[in-house]
């Protein structure tokens, strides 16, 4: 007797570090906009927005550590401007973000508070605070700019080609023809 193979017994399809990184690059990039908008969100979301995005950014720094980790030994050795631009950014813009986020905690009203922590509030830490997050913005900016052709070629490969792709209609077949 031959041995058969089920047709359920499919490999599993797993999404690509690609495909990750840009949903993800997305969820940070909305998470950033409304968290940026006090006025929009509220300061409770505000805040529990704020520490779920710096969640998130240690999942994306992960995500990227072998490439943080290459772009760092070949930092040294001949490695085109524009790579040298885009860690310079990449460098300031998570410094930018961990004091962004320890600040956040430190000033935080209602969410450390809701967890049973408190911690003295300054004018030092909040305008600190302001001005970090001021930075991030043109910071994030710089970013999406330097990144700007790998978002547009994702976006075509993973949103537009979808959307666009011609279904195959097949005739359907009615008996007596």
């Amino acid at each position: 007797m031959a041995a058969t193979t089920i047709p359920s017994e499919r490999k599993k399809k797993r999404l690509s570090e690609t495909v990750k990184n840009y949903w993800l690059d997305i969820a940070l990039f909305l998470a950033f906009v409304i968290d940026m908008n006090t006025r929009f969100t509220g300061l409770a979301i505000h805040e529990w927005l704020g520490l779920g995005f710096g969640v998130a950014l240690i999942y994306h720094l992960l995500l990227h550590w072998n490439w943080i980790v290459s772009l760092t030994k070949r930092l040294v050795r001949k490695l085109p401007n524009g790579q040298r631009l885009r860690y310079l950014i990449d460098l300031i813009l998570f410094v930018d973000m961990v004091v962004l986020t320890i600040t956040g905690i430190w000033i935080s009203e209602v969410a450390m508070r809701q967890l049973g922590l408190s911690f003295g509030d300054n004018f030092f830490w909040r305008r600190l605070h302001g001005q970090t997050a001021d930075l991030a913005i043109w910071l994030v900016a710089l970013h999406i700019a330097l990144d700007w052709k790998w978002i547009v070629n994702n976006t075509k490969r993973y949103i537009w080609q979808p959307l666009t792709k011609k279904r195959r209609v097949v005739p359907a077949v009615v008996e007596g023809e």
